[in-house]
């Protein structure tokens, strides 16, 4: 983790960092030995880390920790209604768009120059038939996607001001998942010697193990944007799957400690206005970073599988 040197001692405030992701870039900055400092709801009793309560919503209270901390980097990981169908728009845009605002708009009024990295989402492109690019248009098909598209405008105000990234994320799985999400219900239920009733898994996905999520922010943070425009990039694995073939390969996996899986495709149909593509055409990554993530869906899984049973 050589790119993380120059972070070392360095103040770091990551937002959300009891979460699925948060979890990764914590430890993964510990490691490096970066001064990590986290902000959420309730405190996080973890050693070696420095915990913040405060809700992004309250102006006082985050101009009150920003003002004590002065951090050297910011990730915003922070969200509400990232598990699917959850959450009303009205709460989400609160949420994820005027939290945001106020830990923007507090940086700037301190005058400060941390270089920020913030968790986007596929789910603010318009749907297409291919892999997604970053200049494609925003037209959110969820409400979760208006909240981070409008997350997406609020950073390109503040952007000519401080050097902002955008990690819009795809399909993410491995260690620390939780039910429901679709991986460790498919674990649990063959555990459980239960069905898994699924759709036909027609879908085209791309999914990215954690772990290389959780380098894709510190990596993007020890290279800010060189100018000041708002940089955004895809991050995904470039692979392209069926969902039926990676549900399939979560069964192979589960198969070697002979756990049987009962895979039940067609059983459920698909949602309202399902996406049957969502897939990440990653260059602007590669170009930006100098990296694409290393982990494959098998040694991604075989980690997974092995934590969770």
């Amino acid at each position: 983790m050589s790119y993380l040197n120059q972070l070392k001692d360095r103040r770091v405030l990551v937002t959300g960092a009891s979460g699925f992701i948060g979890r990764h870039v914590v430890e993964m900055g510990q490691a490096a030995g970066v001064d990590i400092h986290t902000l959420s709801r309730h405190s996080i009793d973890k050693l070696g880390i420095t915990s913040w309560t405060g809700n992004l919503t309250d102006d006082n209270r985050i101009a009150e920790i920003i003002t004590n901390l002065r951090p050297d980097g910011i990730i915003h990981l922070a969200a509400g209604g990232v598990a699917y169908g959850t959450g009303k728009a009205p709460d989400l845009l609160r949420v994820n768009t005027v939290g945001l605002g106020v830990l923007l708009e507090t940086v700037t009024s301190l005058k400060l120059q941390p270089s920020i990295v913030i968790a986007g989402s596929g789910f603010e492109y318009a749907p297409q038939n291919r892999p997604l690019k970053e200049t494609d248009p925003i037209a959110p098909p969820s409400a979760y996607g208006v909240s981070k598209a409008a997350s997406t405008l609020l950073a390109q105000l503040y952007a000519t001001q401080l050097p902002i990234t955008i990690l819009r994320l795809f399909s993410i799985y491995g260690p620390g998942e939780k039910e429901p999400r679709l991986t460790p219900y498919i674990i649990a239920q063959a555990q459980r010697g239960q069905p898994v009733e699924i759709t036909a898994g027609e879908q085209r996905r791309d999914y990215t193990y954690v772990k290389d999520v959780a380098q894709a922010f510190w990596r993007a943070l020890a290279i800010p944007p060189d100018n000041q425009q708002l940089r955004v990039l895809n991050v995904a694995s470039g692979q392209t799957i069926t969902l039926r073939d990676f549900i399939q390969a979560i069964a192979d996996e589960l198969s070697r400690y002979h756990i049987t899986t009962d895979l039940r495709f067609g059983a459920k149909p698909y949602r309202p206005n399902e996406l049957m593509n969502y897939t990440a055409d990653i260059s602007q990554l590669q170009d930006h970073l100098n990296w694409l993530p290393p982990t494959s869906l098998q040694q991604g899984l075989a980690e997974m599988v092995e934590e969770q049973l």
